[in-house]
């Protein structure tokens, strides 16, 4: 019983800790958009979204180092930019050098923040796009402009794994 008891409590701090990362992150979020004007304000708004996100988030949380997330950023913010000019060399040449398709991709990700940063994220980057979800939630089927749109699909999962210090 205690065993239960000890794994239940360590669970328990890790959702705390967890949400005190995202505490940290929104706070930050708010002070870099509206400076320190109304800061009780963005005190609640984060304390809530914390609390909130910790509340629902659905199995073990995957806490992530914060400087991580910053390198997560930039990777995520050069992705968008090299994508977005590929995306509109492509619509803008004369002969649309495109060839979409979908492909399958299995997930190495563990359920929880991972999967779901990664389904997410995949949708955000230029030239691919999140299509559908299997049942197991491992099976993502990726559409892509090009063939090579799913170097980037692999390179992201490098990156959050990276992120959330997960064993490759």
């Amino acid at each position: 019983m205690r065993g239960n008891r000890d794994t239940s409590n360590a669970s328990r701090r890790q959702r705390w800790a967890w949400a005190l990362q995202i505490f940290i992150v929104l706070l930050l979020l708010w002070i870099m958009l509206n400076g320190l004007a109304q800061l009780w304000a963005g005190l609640i708004a984060a304390l809530a979204g914390a609390a909130i996100g910790a509340w629902l988030a659905s199995g073990q949380p995957h806490p992530w180092k914060p400087h991580r997330l910053l390198a997560f950023a930039g990777f995520f913010l050069w992705e968008s930019l090299k994508g977005g000019i590929d995306v509109a060399w492509r619509a803008f040449h004369p002969k649309l050098p495109i060839q979409p398709g979908f492909t399958s991709y299995r997930m190495a990700l563990p359920a929880g923040q991972p999967r779901t940063l990664m389904v997410s994220t995949v949708s955000l980057l230029p030239g691919t796009l999140s299509a559908d979800l299997d049942d197991s939630g491992e099976m993502l089927e990726v559409h892509g402009l090009t063939p090579d749109a799913m170097d980037s699909v692999f390179r992201l999962e490098a990156w959050i794994t990276w992120l959330f210090s997960l064993d490759r």
